[in-house]
This record gives structure tokens, sequence and C-alpha cells, in this order.
């Protein structure tokens, strides 16, 4: 079971995500060069998953999966850096374990980082949200496996998105 002081209190929890991460922005990354000014804190399409939420955070910074571990998660807390497979519908994916104090352990699956490509928030939502759809898309029935003739790499999948 992981530490979460913000999924003890129940309901969504993009807003607190959110204000978690608009703290980071004020103080820790205030002035780095990494930041994109076109693009704010943006907590995309947090949904229910099993004991868990699972959504896509954007920052100036990144965009990444997001996972969130309720009360009764299967994830056991690990120190920050560690590596975890997560399984959603349409396969199991990387994270690596994090920790905030405002939000206690959490996982995340980077799919951007630096955003310069991003022209606006808009453009950012878009491949969010077309990424949520992805990952949540149910995985072929065995033996009906969808085999592509060269295997896509992240960075060719996430491209096609941004495309």
């Amino acid at each position: 079971m992981l530490d979460s002081p913000v999924l003890d209190k129940g309901g969504s929890p993009a807003a607190a995500l959110e204000a978690a991460f608009r703290q980071i922005a004020a103080t820790r990354m205030a002035g780095v060069s990494l930041l994109n000014p076109a693009l704010a804190v943006e907590a995309v399409g947090f949904r229910p998953w099993r004991e868990d939420w699972v959504g896509v955070l954007i920052t100036p910074w990144f965009m990444s999966l997001i996972c969130l571990p309720g009360a009764d998660s299967a994830y056991a807390s690990r120190s920050s850096g560690g590596k975890q497979d997560l399984a959603l519908p349409s396969g199991d994916y990387e994270f690596l374990s994090a920790h905030e104090d405002a939000l206690g352990h959490y996982l995340s699956s980077s799919l951007f980082s630096p955003l310069f490509e991003f022209p606006d928030m808009a453009r950012a939502r878009e491949v969010a949200t077309a990424v949520l759809e992805e990952v949540f898309k149910p995985a072929p029935p065995e033996g009906m496996d969808a085999k592509l003739e060269q295997p896509l790499s992240r960075r060719d999948f996430l491209g096609a998105l941004w495309r």
C-alpha cells in the first residue's frame, strides 16, 4: 500500500496534483531553461483504474503518464527512481516511482521532455488525450495480435500521436 494523502480523501486527485506541480513550477523550476513558457500545469483525463487513478500530467517541462495509487493499491511503495510495471488495458508500461510531500508516492512514465515542440496548451492537451485513448484501448484478444511489419519504438509511437 502506498501512502497517498491526496487519495485518502477520495475523489479525483487532479486538483491536488496540479496544485503540487504549480508549486514546484513556482519554486524549484523557476527560471530553469527547460520550461516552455507557452505551457502550464494541467492534469488531463484522470480516471479510476483498479484501485488507482491514471491520467497525464502536463507541465512546462514534461508530459508524463501518472498513476496515483489509492489506499488499497497493489503497488508497493519504493524509493524514488525505482522501476515498476503497471498493467493498463493496452498492455504493461514501465513507470518510475516518485514522491512529493503533498502527494505521497506516485508512479510516472515520461512521454515528452522537454516540451519545446508544443506551441500551446491546446496542442499539448490534444496529445495527452490521444495518449490516454491509446493506453486505455483494450489489447487485442489473445491469438489476434496485430503485428507490425517493424515494431514501433516509444519515440515513433509518440511521434505518430504528435503528428
